[in-house]
């Protein structure tokens, strides 16, 4: 008895590195996927933070001046600094109007009277803004007892393959939505790649009888669609990417952006496909934009550019 403890002991001394090692890693990846690491999350915190203070700003200036201020412009607002900043704002239109209101409440420099005046004009505002519909939550019994003897094998069997995987995923995609910010400051193969893609695109729509109004926008900063078509059913925008990674959110948040500013359908034509992400941010945006639509074709030919464009210009009518 005391010679096996003493041999479990000395296996455990010369062993405690690899079993060190091994907790390390399945720690590194648990706590990698559920949670954000502290200076990531405080660089989140202070770009929302700048960004709800400039919506407020520009916002409030302009109820403060008596300006009729639309829905839709404080939703344009919003959708600049998601844009500009790279964040999802936390933030509705109506928390933003409500931020405001607090403001000019406790503004004493202001007038009783026009503070007054602001917050009636916001609670406006706020009565017309649709309220969706509540879901109904339903709750189920369980038998926590039960429960809490089947967690543990449950857990111990499955967190370290779930862990794995999942945080490989998250990763790669992570990576891309970094990688994207720097594509358009690329040099050499890569704007020959996206030149070649360009042209094959500008093949495709005069093989389909495009009527093409704008050719290209100049210069690779500039604001604006790859291209404007004109048909009779009404006119709608191209835009092209030569993505050798999948197309990620901040790319088809610029794209919805181009969109909604052109008040045209569009289609994103790329050589690669979209992340998960970017797959819910174009369903989210297509769900509340019928007359708008964002739409999405992944073409590396020719032929499967224009089998694409085709068959969205068919579904939509145009």
């Amino acid at each position: 008895m005391v010679e096996g403890i003493k041999k479990g002991w000395r296996w455990a001394l010369g062993n405690f590195w690899n079993v060190f090692s091994i907790v390390g890693v399945i720690a590194t990846f648990y706590f990698g996927l559920f949670y954000i690491p502290d200076y990531a999350r405080e660089n989140l915190y202070s770009r929302s933070a700048l960004a709800q203070e400039e919506i407020i700003h520009e916002v409030g200036e302009r109820l403060f001046a008596g300006e009729a201020i639309p829905i839709k412009d404080i939703e344009f607002a919003i959708e600049q600094k998601e844009i500009f900043y790279k964040i999802d704002f936390p933030y509705s239109t109506k928390q933003i109007l409500l931020l405001i209101s607090n403001d000019f409440s406790k503004n004493n420099y202001i007038p009783l009277a026009k503070r007054n005046e602001v917050k009636s004009e916001i609670n406006k505002i706020i009565d017309e803004i649709k309220r969706p519909p509540v879901k109904g939550v339903k709750w189920f019994d369980f038998n926590y007892f039960q429960l809490m003897l089947i967690v543990p094998f449950l857990v111990s069997g499955i967190i370290g393959l779930f862990s794995i995987v999942q945080k490989n995923k998250k990763d790669s995609e992570i990576e891309i939505e970094l990688d994207e910010e720097n594509i358009p400051f690329e040099e050499g193969t890569v704007r020959y790649r996206e030149h070649e893609y360009f042209l094959m695109v500008e093949d495709a729509l005069k093989e389909l009888g495009l009527e093409i109004s704008k050719p290209s926008k100049v210069g690779s900063q500039s604001f604006g669609p790859d291209f404007e078509i004109t048909s009779q059913n009404g006119g709608f925008v191209i835009e092209t990417k030569a993505y050798r990674q999948k197309v990620g959110v901040n790319t088809i948040r610029s794209f919805i952006y181009i969109v909604r500013q052109m008040d045209k359908p569009g289609i994103l034509v790329s050589t690669s496909t979209l992340t998960v992400r970017a797959k819910q941010l174009l369903q989210q945006y297509n769900e509340k934009n019928e007359k708008m639509k964002a739409y999405f074709v992944f073409g590396v030919t020719k032929s499967d550019i224009k089998a694409g464009i085709k068959s969205k210009l068919d579904s939509c009518g145009l």
